[in-house]
């Protein structure tokens, strides 16, 4: 049975990846959704303990999907513990450091999952196949910062315009293009 990775983001489990759990579930995927601390208790540190449960599920099989900071998780999980992965798609990843006004919170978070060239580099090889979807109306991430990671990890970018950030504000609850790129693998 393949599996499924759904790495969450700062704000918690968005309602895309329960559309991705229900969906991948009744075409047989067996689907991992660990639920991480959120907002300013998002820490690299406790994410990894709780990723370490499922660190058996690692395999060069898996496919992992990350939300926003989710990203950032895996990219340094697999260089930290030289683990490969068959297939992953990002959802508003990005590997910049970057600012919000008044989101000082938000800041502390993405520099405490901060990822290095070397972890970049080896997120290069540790990955098979790799998709980044992002949309051009981002309200977390700057557009500049999104369409600068699919070049930094060697992924195939897929702009989506109009989905927004893909979380809780955006009202996404679904996004077919996972679906089509786990189905088709292309």
């Amino acid at each position: 049975m393949s599996k499924v990775l759904l790495l969450h983001g700062y704000n918690g489990v968005p309602k895309v990846f329960e559309w991705l759990r229900d969906e991948l579930t009744n075409k047989g995927y067996q689907v991992i959704v660990p639920e991480f601390p959120v907002q300013e208790n998002a820490r690299y540190h406790l994410w990894k303990d709780i990723l370490d449960n499922y660190k058996d599920e690692l395999t060069d099989e898996l496919i992992v999907i990350g939300h926003s900071i989710g990203n950032r998780l895996i990219v340094k999980y697999l260089h930290e513990n030289q683990l490969n992965i068959k297939l992953y798609i990002s959802l508003a990843g990005f590997s910049d450091v970057y600012k919000i006004d008044g989101r000082e919170d938000l800041y502390n978070a993405v520099k405490d999952f901060e990822i290095s060239e070397q972890e970049i580099n080896n997120f290069k090889e540790q990955v098979e196949k790799k998709y980044c979807i992002y949309s051009n109306d981002d309200h977390i991430v700057p557009f500049d910062v999104l369409e600068r990671y699919p070049v930094a990890i060697d992924g195939i970018p897929m702009l989506i315009k109009g989905i927004g950030h893909m979380g809780k504000k955006s009202n996404v609850v679904e996004i077919p293009k996972v679906l089509e790129i786990i189905n088709k693998k292309i």
